[in-house]
């Protein structure tokens, strides 16, 4: 895809998460994140929709994939990085299943 079409995909999933059709926006934010979109906007999106949903293991992967792809200035990466550090401490603080026992 060419950065045209990622810029329409864009603007469709922001309209889509703005009128309540939020599965159908991540979908089309991650396919844009998928093609390493170099600019920001799916990557923050992303992140902000996974934490609201407590979903950390995405937010880290989302944070990855903006600083190895994302083309910004210093302190946008500093923000990726420090969201990828507290997703994994939030990771590290959830319970941890325990295995069963076997009767």
């Amino acid at each position: 895809m060419d950065n045209v079409e990622l810029v329409k995909r864009f603007l469709k999933a922001q309209n889509l998460e703005q009128v309540g059709r939020v599965d159908e926006a991540v979908n089309l934010y991650e396919s844009i994140v998928e093609a390493r979109f170099d600019s920001s906007g799916p990557y923050d999106r992303l992140i902000a929709l996974y934490d609201h949903r407590a979903r950390h293991r995405d937010v880290v992967r989302i944070a990855e994939a903006a600083l190895a792809y994302v083309q910004t200035y210093d302190d946008k990466r500093a923000f990726y990085e420090r969201t990828r550090v507290d997703a994994m401490k939030a990771i590290g603080r959830l319970p941890q299943a325990e295995p069963r026992n076997p009767r």
